[in-house]
């Protein structure tokens, strides 16, 4: 049986074809594309992974500035040497900086990270829904010292910043607020809170969702999985051609995005 998972369910939403290319044809590109944007996210999750998993270790040492910013560069001396760079006028090091900043001003706000205790990082979260499988990762699982609540924590280096209305509605993070209560059954009598962390802009948003917005998520990846299975069924993946092809790893399989001017 598949197992999905919200990158998976998003990738066919964002375009079919692509989704056929990976999951299911499993195509390695020959050049795969390795955006400087991604890896720079990705190093920052990493140092965050390592000073929660620390602070869990040994909840009483103190954490310094400078373990994190070490940590930050002995990943980045590790990014791949074909890491790419799309947009004009930045270079890698802008992209290095970028990182740094972020990790400073989250050190700065949230040290000694005492406020809540840490009780997973980078854990895997399994939900049956209706007889299908889900699966996700949680960048870190925490009980709130003040009030009790689970905290359901994703960690996000996006350039821009939601409006609030549009998070609310998000999946991913309900998703995961489906598991940890099948998999926390000791903790079935706190809240659960879901907190977007987007790091660049040093701003948290916190939900509480309620059970009629829990069971429409569970409703819309129902019909969304049922759409996914009909395409593999029928062998219907059309293209959706736009922006986002620009940055896509088989844009150069993809006979759609060959014919079609995206710079206009």
């Amino acid at each position: 049986m598949t197992v999905y998972s919200h990158s998976r369910l998003l990738a066919f939403e964002k375009c079919p074809l692509s989704y056929k290319y990976k999951y299911l044809d499993k195509i390695k590109p020959e050049e795969p594309f390795i955006g400087i944007e991604a890896y720079m996210g990705s190093a920052v999750h990493g140092v965050l992974e390592d000073l929660y998993g620390r602070q869990k270790r040994h909840p009483d040492e103190k954490i310094m500035l400078i373990w994190l910013l070490d940590k930050y560069g002995t990943i980045w001396e590790k990014r791949p040497p074909d890491v790419k760079v799309i947009k004009e006028g930045m270079t890698e090091e802008d992209y290095f900086l970028q990182g740094k900043q972020i990790l400073i001003e989250y050190y700065q706000t949230y040290q000694p990270f005492d406020r809540e205790e840490t009780l997973s990082v980078e854990e895997r979260i399994d939900i049956n829904i209706e007889g299908f499988k889900v699966m996700g990762f949680i960048d870190r699982l925490a009980l709130n010292k003040k009030n009790g609540n689970l905290e359901i924590h994703d960690y996000k280096t996006s350039q821009t910043l939601p409006d609030a209305a549009y998070l609310k509605k998000d999946r991913q993070l309900s998703l995961y607020q489906l598991g940890v209560r099948k998999k926390y059954p000791q903790y079935e009598n706190c809240g659960v809170e879901v907190v977007y962390n987007y790091l660049r802009f040093n701003t948290e948003f916190r939900f509480k969702k309620t059970e009629e917005e829990i069971n429409a998520v569970k409703k819309e990846i129902v019909g969304l999985i049922q759409t996914i299975e009909l395409a593999s069924w029928e062998n219907d993946f059309p293209p959706r051609v736009g922006k986002l092809c620009f940055w896509c790893e088989f844009s150069t399989l993809c006979p759609s995005f060959q014919k079609t001017d995206l710079t206009k």
